[in-house]
């Protein structure tokens, strides 16, 4: 017999939390539930209990919500993992990892992102070119994440790492195409392929999920400052702004791509240029032949 499925306004009161906040749940794809051809959500009784010993676990540990999404820790930590019956729900790792398998199982993954690593990004970019496919392909780097390494040590580097892989991943499983495909081209260099049409709702809502997010890896006092504050070998006093992103898209609809190389030239150029903004910003390609 299968599971019944119930509304929103039903799961949030079995759950005891409001429909806004299941909704950001959503939002940082941590649940997912059924979307009816109506739009409508839909819940499992199951899924409503994981989230119930979810909410029990947080409350408990006196942990925000946003703390298991930014720190690897949690899902490590044995006594939560025993309070939290089904991590695969909240578990975006292994959501990518289940999707890259039923893609191409014999795909090497960044053991650290748990995204296809450089060789495979690019060697799915050069057969989407050679298909004579319309393609966009979307450059993504992490400002700032060295300042973030040297005022607070490579462990926690990694952990922003893994956060933005996981994001990047949600995204593009949300409001990419069943076909789009995101790679992690080594340190903080990530990338995702999809379409001309498709490409600006993914990097918008890309940006504004990181910028809302990324304050959640500094300690309270740079949170709320905004920077970072690191000394050289001088002993001057130097400040860095929060970590922010710089996309740059490179397409094929105005200019023709005939190599990943080529294509990852014009996409470092963009970036460049994306990086002197005081913001993440995305900066597209618009240039013909």
């Amino acid at each position: 017999m299968t599971d019944q499925l119930i509304g929103i306004g039903a799961a949030g009161k079995m759950s005891g939390l409001s429909e806004r906040t299941l909704r950001y749940w959503e939002s940082l794809g941590l649940i997912t539930p059924v979307r009816m051809p109506s739009g409508h959500r839909k819940y499992s009784k199951a899924m409503v209990k994981t989230i119930i010993a979810l909410k029990e676990t947080l409350e408990k540990n006196n942990l925000r919500i946003n703390d298991l999404v930014t720190s690897s820790g949690f899902l490590q930590d044995e006594a939560l993992r025993r309070k939290v019956k089904d991590l695969g729900a909240f578990n975006l790792r292994a959501q990518m990892e289940s999707f890259y398998a039923d893609v191409r199982r014999d795909m090497r993954l960044n053991p650290l992102s748990g995204l296809p690593d450089h060789f495979f990004s690019q060697q799915e970019t050069e057969r989407r070119l050679e298909e004579g496919r319309k393609i966009a392909i979307c450059y993504i780097d992490l400002q700032g994440f060295r300042f973030y390494n040297q005022r607070y040590d490579y462990p926690r580097g990694d952990r922003v790492l893994k956060f933005l892989a996981a994001l990047i991943f949600e995204k593009m499983r949300d409001f990419g195409g069943s076909d789009d495909f995101a790679g992690h081209l080594g340190a903080d260099d990530f990338v995702i392929l999809t379409t001309p049409d498709r490409y600006a709702a993914t990097m918008q809502e890309l940006i504004k999920s990181f910028d809302a997010m990324i304050g959640q890896h500094y300690d309270k006092a740079d949170r709320e400052a905004g920077r970072v504050t690191l000394r050289n070998r001088r002993g001057e006093e130097l400040v860095y702004p929060v970590m922010s992103l710089s996309v740059g898209v490179v397409t094929n609809e105005r200019r023709n791509l005939l190599h990943f190389a080529q294509a990852g030239d014009i996409g470092l150029e963009l970036k460049r240029f994306a990086s002197t903004f005081k913001r993440s910003e995305m900066v597209v390609d618009r240039r013909v032949n």
